[in-house]
């Protein structure tokens, strides 16, 4: 039986590679990431049991998104991390990868932002999460400068208009 989905619109791909949250945790931060590969591809490998990272969503390219990882439980999305001073971001955060490859795509889709967008808006209505707390891979993983994502194409002017709106 699939678990029921926490986002309206979203389809369900459970994943297995989650745990559960430290006790009393709140979930107050949204980190943004790319797959670097295909939707298929990035949602079998975000789902094969035993794989060390998974996430909360994906956004595909044509703007359909999936829920791999309800968000009451802790994906493995942002690996050794930490923000704001607060090690183990994935205790604390909600992700949200895009399929995006660097090497083959010129830029996210407006259908991605859109979704995106419709998406956060959800999430901050579940959850306290600031604009402010709301992230790039690129910003949390350690050591600095280890990962790229969500990568110099993405539109963080834009998303921002639209948190803070």
């Amino acid at each position: 039986m699939l678990e029921p989905v926490d986002h309206p619109g979203a389809r369900p791909h459970p994943s297995g590679n989650r745990d559960e949250r430290p006790a009393g945790t709140v979930v107050d931060t949204v980190v943004i990431h790319y797959t670097a590969l295909p939707l298929r591809e990035s949602l079998e490998l975000l789902s094969r049991p035993g794989h060390p990272a998974s996430t909360h969503y994906v956004i595909g390219r044509k703007g359909t998104l999936y829920q791999l990882v309800p968000e009451r439980l802790r994906a493995w999305h942002a690996g050794v991390s930490r923000f704001e001073g607060r090690e183990r971001v994935n205790d604390f955060s909600i992700g949200v990868d895009l399929i995006f490859e660097p090497d083959r795509d010129a830029g996210y889709t407006e259908l991605q932002y859109e979704i995106l967008f419709d998406l956060l808006d959800g999430i901050r209505s579940r959850h306290p999460v600031d604009p402010d707390r709301i992230t790039g891979h690129e910003e949390v993983a350690l050591p600095t400068g280890r990962k790229q994502d969500p990568g110099p194409h993405f539109d963080w002017d834009r998303v921002r208009e639209h948190i803070t709106s």
